[in-house]
């Protein structure tokens, strides 16, 4: 992956589009900010019956961490949170280049390149580890 294929179109466009910025009332909620750059997150996920039903987030960052926390607020929504844990955990393998289920991956192989950007691997997790936390903290209620 060459550094344009990084920043392609359909990245730059999830991190332009606004479409999961905002915030959820009565929603679980976290914040998360990765020291090395800056992006900073609070991430919002409404959760009932076991069910996502919605997700959001306020921040700002760079490109590639703006993009993959669009990209999981859309993944997330609809699964229970078994799937969606399952999904997070897949992501993040993917991103430290191990072997990963494409299957579960989806279209979020756009970002199956990103070990070999370590620079930004963390921008890339920063909304994906605070997914799973939030899932964690709905469990435990």
């Amino acid at each position: 992956m060459s550094l344009e294929d990084l920043y392609s179109e359909i990245i730059l466009d999830y991190a332009k589009n606004p479409q999961f910025k905002g915030s959820l009332e009565n929603a679980y909620e976290n914040h998360a900010k990765n020291l090395s750059c800056g992006d900073e997150i609070n991430l919002f996920l409404k959760i009932e019956d076991d069910i996502i039903k919605d997700a959001k987030f306020k921040g700002h960052g760079c490109i590639i961490s703006q993009a993959s926390t669009s990209m999981l607020c859309e993944a997330l929504k609809g699964l229970n949170t078994e799937k969606g844990k399952e999904l997070i955990n897949e992501v993040i393998k993917m991103s430290q280049g191990k072997s990963f289920n494409e299957h579960i991956i989806g279209d979020l192989d756009i970002f199956k390149d990103i070990s070999t950007y370590p620079m930004r691997i963390k921008c890339f997790t920063l909304a994906w580890h605070t997914a799973l936390e939030t899932i964690e903290d709905f469990e435990e209620g």
